[in-house]
């Protein structure tokens, strides 16, 4: 899990694989919230308490709930973001680390191409249990966004005018609000997966292609293996190298890795992210891996959106860094045994895993070959 003596254990494990390699090896230290959940279940505590205070007071308690509701609407939009916030004071925090190593390329260049993948494990929610509980917190953050933005509005009209109708729809957000504080609030209380899938898979494949181009690095970029700490709580490894490193990044590449071995997944990359707002990734990189794709059907490759939760790709996309997410999903749009105590060793695909990293290593010297994919 995020900032455990275990998570610290496989970033050790990492470190030492990439110096056996004699590469010129990082390790980043950074503080991280322990918990991805909890932001929401306090944003949503403060609508409930907002709701009674409207409720049965006046215009006056309508003000100071329409403040409140004003700033937790803002952290939470923020929040989705991977931006500071205030609800981020109010969550307890421990230490993570990122480790990246350097694999220089055979000409003297300062491009260069990030593959990321990160080692933390998240928790065993209720809510991912099965694809339709899953659908339903689809539904129920939708919803929950929608009425922080909605009773944020009608507390401040209500300062000026009482309009009764407007609070018998605040029901409505008490049901909501209930609703979101539960579904964010349980998952803490459940044990880690083992994470065979989520994401041993995708640190593998990042340690064995460092591995592989540090016996023969690319021609024209240099790579950067990183695997990223704290991704489970919402991106935290990812953030805090993209604001140490975010000159370096800039207008070069990001490959992430995320969920590659599921059984039933094939060689699958993203077509859009994040929960809220659509991000696409790099047209350039994308449009190489469609023409990977149609060259070798062997790798039953292909492109799905993946919306229901953000990945570290989301975060550099976000930060607008040129990126392309690998992400095992079925041809359904699901994750095998996604968060889930069945995310075992033994249910992992290796042929999943084998097909992903062959197809990244050929994307990899399609842009090198290339030189610049613009």
């Amino acid at each position: 899990g995020s900032t455990t003596p275990e998570e610290r254990d496989a970033a050790r494990y990492a470190k030492e694989e990439f110096e056996s390699l004699g590469l010129e090896t990082h390790w980043e230290e950074f503080t991280s919230p322990t918990t991805g959940w909890r932001p929401y279940s306090i944003a949503s505590f403060f609508g409930l308490i907002s709701v009674v205070a409207v409720y049965f007071g006046g215009p006056i308690a309508a003000g100071i709930s329409g403040i409140l509701m004003l700033v937790t609407t803002v952290s939470v939009l923020l929040e989705l973001n991977f931006q500071p916030n205030l609800l981020r004071v109010l969550v307890p925090k421990g230490k993570s680390q990122n480790i990246w190593a350097r694999i220089p390329s055979k000409r003297p260049s300062n491009k260069r191409i990030l593959i990321a993948g990160h080692v933390d494990t998240h928790r065993t929610p209720w809510v991912f249990t099965n694809l339709k509980r899953i659908n339903f917190l689809r539904i129920v953050t939708t919803l929950g966004t929608i009425s922080f933005v909605l009773s944020t509005i009608f507390f401040f009209i209500l300062v000026f005018v009482d309009i009764p109708a407007l609070r018998w729809l605040f029901l409505i957000f008490v049901l909501i609000y209930l609703t979101v504080l539960v579904i964010t609030w349980q998952p803490d209380r459940t044990p880690f997966t083992q994470a065979a899938n989520d994401n041993a898979s995708g640190t593998a494949i990042v340690i064995s292609l460092a591995k592989i181009i540090a016996q023969e690095p690319l021609l024209n970029f240099e790579v950067w293996a990183l695997c990223t700490g704290s991704e489970e709580v919402g991106s935290y490894g990812a953030q805090d190298f993209i604001k140490r490193h975010k000159s370096e990044l800039q207008d070069n590449y990001v490959i992430n890795i995320d969920n590659v071995g599921g059984s039933g997944a094939g060689v699958c990359y993203t077509s859009t992210e994040g929960m809220i707002f659509p991000l696409k990734p790099s047209s350039e990189l994308f449009s190489l891996a469609n023409q990977i794709n149609a060259e070798n059907p062997e790798f039953n490759a292909y492109t799905l959106p993946f919306t229901t939760l953000n990945t570290d790709g989301t975060c550099f996309m976000i930060n607008r860094i040129p990126t392309l997410s690998f992400v095992g999903l079925t041809p359904e749009g699901m994750i095998p045994n996604w968060h889930q105590v069945t995310d075992t060793f033994e249910h992992v695909d290796a042929t999943s895993v084998e097909n992903t990293e062959s197809f990244i290593l050929k994307l990899l010297g399609r842009i090198d070959h290339q030189g610049n994919p613009s």
